[in-house]
């Protein structure tokens, strides 16, 4: 791919050195597209992000557990008062959340790895 071929508005030639001009120069083929992908530290942040979901993965069975001793029918249905559903609805909150940030980490991964 030619200099003028460039998807970028402006040549390497015309943009300000350093970064602006790398960068042109980096789009202007696919080839020079090389970066790095971090694999040390996206691996230590799926190990964290997994150990955080463990935890409440814990939080959740042993949640449950307590309900099963106490008021067992609050586990078979969604119709629960304020009071009743409050806790459980806070933690499964903190897991979405969590698992969200896990399935994002998840997808840059295996993109990384096409």
């Amino acid at each position: 791919m030619a200099l003028s071929d460039t998807k970028s508005p402006t040549s390497v030639l015309t943009c300000p050195k350093g970064y602006p001009s790398l960068a042109t120069f980096l789009d202007s083929d696919e080839n020079f597209m090389v970066y790095r992908r971090f694999g040390y530290i996206q691996s230590r942040l799926l190990l964290e992000k997994q150990d955080d979901l463990q935890k409440l993965e814990n939080k959740l069975d042993k949640y449950d557990n307590q309900v099963q001793r106490t008021k067992p029918v609050n586990l078979i249905t969604r119709d629960l008062t304020e009071e009743d559903a409050g806790p459980r609805r806070q933690l499964m909150e903190k897991i979405e959340q969590k698992f969200c940030e896990y399935g994002q980490c998840i997808s840059i991964q295996r993109i990384r790895n096409i």
